[in-house]
């Protein structure tokens, strides 16, 4: 399996890519401590419809075209970056094809956001995803969640996104995501949230300490916040892989040590911290 190390970023624009922005963003990236990110594409009905209207009559019908191939971009030392698809509906009948199309299955992370209380039901019982996605637009959720619905999505390993960077730029969408995350500690303590950032503007990027303090506005104890950023992202990477194998995923680690018989061996404070790279501290505004 390949190697992911944090901090991690799954929700960078692709309009950043489109814009020829992502060069500098990931310089920018990089000088925070960031290690791996997910160039994100999102899909709605509105895409899939427009395009199965521009397929000729007579043509013969296939899913491939619902589903945009993913973005290429240049390869950047020291960052891995993976492709995300983020697929927005509220209704399951285009759902099947998507699934079912080749370029679907190029994505190495996928997200739903529903949009529905019925959309919202099937992909808590029948879709197989790896981030669960709010809409930082929206005052109130269109769909009832619950503990009981919260915790069957983290037992299928799902992840709750909480976007930072519409916070950043508009009040109402900072009231907004800061009630949505709160409402994630209310119904399941916050349990397998990540923070991402959604940005589209390289203003918006904020360092790792800024997100941490970000986390404990959201609602999120400290190790939360930390690892929201760091040990939940690498879970998010496993999961997708899993979901991608169709099986589960075993581990093996050599654990023959050198140390005399009766030495103590001393347990790292905090394993995550062997995986990253600390950066330099900076001082940003939120």
């Amino acid at each position: 399996m390949e190697v992911v190390k944090g901090y991690f970023d799954y929700n960078i624009s692709h309009e950043i890519v489109q814009f020829k922005q992502f060069f500098q963003i990931s310089k920018d990236l990089l000088d925070y401590g960031y290690k791996t990110i997910a160039i994100n594409q999102t899909i709605n009905e509105e895409t899939l419809d427009n395009t199965q209207k521009k397929k000729k009559k007579g043509a013969v019908k296939t899913s491939l075209e619902l589903v945009p191939q993913p973005i290429k971009f240049e390869k950047i030392d020291g960052l891995k970056v993976l492709n995300r698809l983020t697929i927005v509906f509220s209704r399951q009948d285009e759902i099947y094809k998507i699934m079912r199309s080749k370029n679907y299955k190029l994505y190495d992370i996928v997200a739903v956001l529903p949009t529905s209380n019925n959309a919202f039901q099937y992909a808590c019982s029948s879709m197989d995803f790896d981030i669960f996605c709010f809409d930082p637009l929206l005052s109130k959720l269109p769909y009832k969640l619950n503990r009981k619905l919260y915790k069957q999505l983290v037992e299928k390993g799902v992840h709750f996104e909480i976007c930072y960077s519409p916070a950043i730029i508009d009040n109402t969408q900072r009231k907004n995501v800061i009630n949505t995350a709160h409402l994630c500690h209310s119904y399941g303590k916050s349990e397998n949230v990540i923070i991402s950032s959604g940005a589209t503007f390289r203003h918006t990027l904020r360092s790792p300490y800024d997100i941490i303090n970000l986390g404990l506005i959201f609602g999120l104890k400290e190790e939360q916040a930390k690892n929201s950023i760091l040990s939940n992202g690498r879970n998010v990477f496993i999961h997708s892989i899993r979901r991608k194998l169709g099986k589960p995923l075993l581990f093996l680690e050599n654990a023959i040590s050198n140390r005399n018989e009766g030495e103590t061996v001393k347990e790292d404070e905090d394993e995550e911290e062997m995986d990253v790279d600390q950066p330099a501290q900076k001082k940003t505004k939120l």
